[in-house]
């Protein structure tokens, strides 16, 4: 596949960094057709910050719970929250101004977004810049424990959805969803980690969908913006990802 341009990506975590992981080993070894140009995490003891640091990735803590506790003076906790995450964000778009980024990749960021922010990365087509790996299939189980909810649920699929951002949870337009089988027997792990194996492979693979153009948003009248992947082997990398979840790749 030749790819049109090399993305600069901000990739934000708040644990392990498992994606992060995924997405710094494939930008290195040119499967992912993007540069790390620096990851946030909103906690310091974030195991994703060890992972940037061995890249030599530049990596930043923007404390929500402190800009939260600062405005603890404020009597009504939601004016509370809403203040301090404006104040982090804030925080967020001064790091910003020293980079020029494509895409921001959430990579298991625990928090949610606010329109304050997001605005600034708005296109022409009505998207954020903004993409989001949900470890269910969306609509359905939207949250942060899409796995335990798809288990617990006793669905005989699961999935993982990749997504543009949007004002909401987990609400944003799709760009493309895997599914992988969900076997009698299987415990909550066996399941989180067939979707994982997924989840490396289809956010790699969305990105240099971008990178290569591949991705078209119409902007519609009323509703969210229509993702189409113009891929010519999009059925045959659909057949990879089944093979996948099957174990046999």
């Amino acid at each position: 596949m030749v790819y049109e341009k090399r993305l600069k990506l901000a990739i934000f975590i708040s644990g392990s960094g498992t994606n992060l992981q995924s997405l710094l080993d494939r930008s290195s070894d040119g499967r992912l057709s993007a540069d790390v140009l620096f990851v946030i995490s909103d906690r310091g003891d974030a195991y994703g910050l060890e992972r940037a640091k061995r890249y030599g990735v530049p990596s930043y803590i923007v404390d929500y719970r402190k800009h939260i506790d600062s405005f603890r003076h404020v009597s009504d906790r939601i004016e509370r929250w809403r203040l301090g995450y404006r104040q982090a964000e804030a925080e967020m778009l001064e790091i910003f101004k020293r980079y020029e980024v494509d895409y921001i990749v959430l990579a298991g960021f625990m928090r949610l977004l606010t329109p304050y922010f997001l605005e600034n990365f708005k296109t022409e087509e009505g998207v954020f810049r903004v993409l989001n790996i949900h470890p269910a299939l969306l609509p359905a189980f939207p949250g942060m424990h899409g796995y335990e909810d798809t288990f617990h649920y006793g669905c005989r699929w699961g999935g993982v959805t990749v997504h543009f951002v949007d004002e909401g949870e987990d609400t944003g337009p799709i760009i493309a969803q895997a599914v992988y089988p969900i076997f009698p027997g299987d415990n909550l792990e066996d399941v989180r980690k067939r979707g994982l194996t997924l989840e490396y492979e289809i956010y790699a693979q969305c990105i240099n969908w971008l990178a290569s153009g591949m991705v078209d948003i119409e902007k519609i009248e009323k509703g969210k913006p229509k993702v189409t992947i113009k891929d010519p082997n999009y059925k045959d990398i659909i057949q990879k990802w089944i093979a996948l979840a099957f174990g046999k790749i």
